[in-house]
This record gives C-alpha cells, sequence and structure tokens, in this order.
C-alpha cells in the first residue's frame, strides 16, 4: 500500500464508525498527527457489515451510571449545537414515548436534561396505552454526519485509507505511538483483541416517506414479543423519510430483511402514527423507500474504554520495515457501545481524547 510509512503518525485510529470517527477528529483539533485505518468508509454506505449508517440515531438515552449519564448528556448538549449550524443533519423535535404500563419511563434521569418535559395531555395520548410523556430532544442523519466528520478529517489533512487488518500488529505498521481500536464487531475476531464479550445484535428497520411526521416516537408495550420493539423516527435531511423500527436480537447475524417482521414493525407503527400512512386507510399504504438491516456494536459489561500494553512478539515480520525494534505496543479500545453510539458518541470521543492526550504526555483539555 502506497500510503503507509510515509510519516509517522501520533494516532492511529482503527474503524470508521461513528466513535472511531468522532474520536479521530478530537485527536486531530487537538494538534495529534492522525490516521484512519477501516475497511468501510463513511462512502461505503451500503455496507451492512458496518452499523454506522443504519442506525435509527436519536437521542433518548437509557445511561444507567454517572459515566454514562456525563457522555450522554455532552453528546446531548453537542446536537444542540450542531443543530443550528447544521439541520440537514441534528433537527431537536418533539419525542411522544408511550407505555401500557408505566415502569419508570415517567421519570427518568434526563427529565432535566432535555426540553418542556412533560406528561401527555389527555388528547395527546395514545389509544391503547396509560400513559406516556412529551419532551424535545434530536434525531439526527447518520449518513451526513459521518460524511460531516469525514470532510473535517481530509480538510485537516488526515488520511483515511481503507485496509482490512487482521491484527493489532498491521496497525503498528504505521509508526503510530498509540492505536486507538473502535473497531466495533470486528473486536471479536481481530488478532491480538479476540473479545469474547462482543456480540451482534441484530436490528431491522423501514424506511418509509411520511413528511407529515415530525414527531418521534418510543414505545414500551409490554405486548412485544422478546427481541421486538416499536419505533417511529424522522430523519433530517432525507426528503421527508422516517426510519421505523425495530428488533434488537441478540447474537443474531442475518443481514437479510425478513418479510413478515417488516409488516408486524409497519402494522404496530401505523397503529400508534396514522400519518405514516399520509392520507391512506391502512399500514399497507405506506410508503416503503427500503428494508434495512443492521448489526449494533454490542459487548457484554458495555463499551471498553482503556489503555492496555499488547505484546507484538511472534508478529514481528507483520511490522513495517523501518517500525521500531520494540514488540510491544499501547492500544486505547474505544468499543462495545451497541445502541448507544449517536447518543453518546461525543461525549466518548472526548473522553478518548482526553485518554490519549495523558498518555502522549499533552495536557488534557479541562
Amino acid at each position: 500500500m502506497a500510503e503507509k510509512n510515509l510519516a509517522p503518525y501520533d494516532v492511529v485510529v482503527i474503524g470508521a464508525g461513528v466513535l472511531g470517527l468522532s474520536t479521530a477528529v478530537q485527536l486531530s483539533e487537538s494538534g495529534l498527527r492522525v490516521a484512519v485505518l477501516a475497511r468501510e468508509l463513511p462512502s461505503d454506505l451500503q455496507s451492512s457489515q458496518w452499523a454506522s449508517p443504519w442506525a435509527g440515531a436519536n437521542w433518548s438515552s437509557f445511561a444507567s451510571n454517572p459515566q454514562e449519564k456525563r457522555r450522554d448528556t455532552a453528546t446531548f448538549e453537542y446536537f444542540d449545537r450542531l443543530a443550528k449550524s447544521n439541520p440537514e443533519i441534528v433537527v431537536k423535535r418533539p419525542f411522544k414515548y408511550i407505555w401500557n404500563r408505566d415502569a419508570g419511563y415517567s421519570s427518568p434521569w434526563y427529565r432535566d436534561v432535555v426540553g418542556n418535559f412533560r406528561p401527555l395531555k389527555d388528547d395527546e395520548k395514545v389509544p391503547g396505552f396509560s400513559g406516556g410523556v412529551h419532551f424535545e430532544s434530536f434525531t439526527l442523519n447518520p449518513h451526513r454526519l459521518l460524511q460531516l466528520y469525514e470532510e473535517k478529517l481530509r480538510a485537516r489533512g488526515v488520511p483515511l485509507i481503507k485496509v482490512r487488518l487482521n491484527s493489532l500488529a498491521d496497525a503498528f505498521k504505521w509508526n503510530a505511538r498509540l492505536v486507538v481500536n473502535a473497531s466495533g464487531l470486528g473486536a471479536r475476531a481481530l488478532l491480538g483483541v479476540e473479545d469474547a464479550k462482543v456480540f451482534p445484535d441484530r436490528g431491522q428497520t423501514v424506511l418509509v416517506r411520511a413528511p407529515s411526521v415530525n414527531t418521534c416516537f418510543g414505545v414500551r408495550d409490554l405486548n412485544n414479543k422478546p427481541g421486538e420493539a416499536t419505533y417511529i423516527i424522522p430523519r433530517p435531511g432525507s426528503g421527508g423519510c422516517v426510519v421505523v423500527g425495530g428488533t434488537n436480537l441478540k447474537g443474531e447475524t442475518d443481514l437479510l430483511p425478513r418479510k413478515e417482521t417488516a409488516e408486524r414493525i409497519l402494522e404496530k407503527a401505523f397503529k400508534i402514527c396514522p400519518l405514516l400512512a399520509e392520507g391512506g386507510k391502512s399500514w399497507r399504504d405506506i410508503q416503503i423507500v427500503s428494508h434495512n438491516v443492521g448489526l449494533r456494536p454490542c459487548r457484554e459489561g458495555g463499551l471498553r474504554l482503556e489503555l492496555e500494553e499488547v505484546d507484538l512478539k511472534g508478529e514481528k515480520d507483520l511490522l513495517a520495515e523501518g517500525t521500531k525494534e520494540s514488540t510491544r505496543g499501547t492500544v486505547l479500545h474505544c468499543y462495545g457501545i451497541g445502541p448507544a453510539g449517536y447518543q453518546a458518541h461525543h461525549g466518548v470521543a472526548l473522553e478518548a481524547c482526553d485518554v490519549a492526550l495523558k498518555f502522549l504526555g499533552s495536557k488534557a483539555r479541562l
């Protein structure tokens, strides 16, 4: 590959999903020399192996500890700024979350983070559901956000190199002082990582055209079968498209849409929001744009964000000619975020950047 070994880098980032790209942006803006190595890039939007482009992509936190809450809050504040400058990427809009049994949904931790949080009025309630809340939060266009990050990196001279890596040692061919492992599901098989805690979570959605729908819906339905979910997420900058879902099937890897699942998704969504049919009388009148399947990069125990010194001994033949003789290297792992990728990514990137700066001997941001 002609691009390698032209110059050493401070940091090489493995992976061009939302965590990899946003972390690379933060590292580069901190003055570090950065390169991104990835099997797929933002131009590869049709690859189902790459989770980031297929996300429903909204801010609806399910953080369960103070660290996750800090990451999600930082990302909410970032979306608030981005919505003002790039409304084709992020839009603040009404959210309506409904349930047929309240299990703490009426008082989430983020009620003071989002805007205008309140119980639904009687005339706002959805038939068949006992209650619900209204608030204001963000939905986003993941394709456009990833492209924004790619543009920022290229404008700063950061190379995005399309390459398949088989091991951590492969990444050290680029003579980096630090490797950031944001490989997502790839962390299961990447030699030198081989994290058995990583697993896929199969998500199936339907992209429909429904420009009249402006509200984002989330549903807590006790009648859903295990692995089923119901949500409606208007997508900005898409010509009136809406993401309707979905599934969360742990361990499943089938990338082909299932007809019966798609029909169930559309039927349930229509009962909640008839506007999806744009004047039609049934779910069959909804205009379908595409059927989509993606694999969320999950991990038992959640996000892995930590430094590790790794032993490259035995893999010296994989190191580039001219690489330092040391058979040890340092990796900052940053993977396993699962379905929280977009709502937490900016906070994760800031945290990862601080860890990297401290390791490299620079002054961490306050």
